[in-house]
């Protein structure tokens, strides 16, 4: 079943089609990928970073990228009020994830 014969796609459904558009999936995203990712503008995406608002940190390999799988996990994992964390609360809260999953 494609995400179109789908009448309200859930925020896992959403997750999945972000992941087939970036196939062949790079593991790492560049400012202009991740900011098209979030479908916003590269200057917007600066400022939402600058003002600590994107909570994956990059990393500094010609230029700044990010972890794509990272990234993925940020859009799926919102907080109680269905927000996402930003840079202050991302790092707690996806160690928590990853504790998570290594006790399963």
């Amino acid at each position: 079943m494609s995400l179109e014969e789908t009448s309200a796609p859930g925020l896992d459904d959403l997750v999945e089609l972000l992941r087939e558009r970036l196939m062949p999936a790079a593991e790492l995203l560049t400012r202009d990928s991740f900011a098209a990712l979030l479908d916003i503008g590269t200057s917007t995406f600066d400022r939402l970073r600058e003002t600590g608002e994107i909570g994956p940190k990059p990393m500094r390999l010609a230029g700044l990228k990010w972890h794509r799988e990272e990234v993925l996990e940020w859009l799926q994992h919102r907080d109680q009020a269905g927000e996402l964390h930003d840079a202050e609360t991302w790092p707690a809260v996806r160690e928590s994830l990853h504790r998570r999953k290594e006790k399963k």
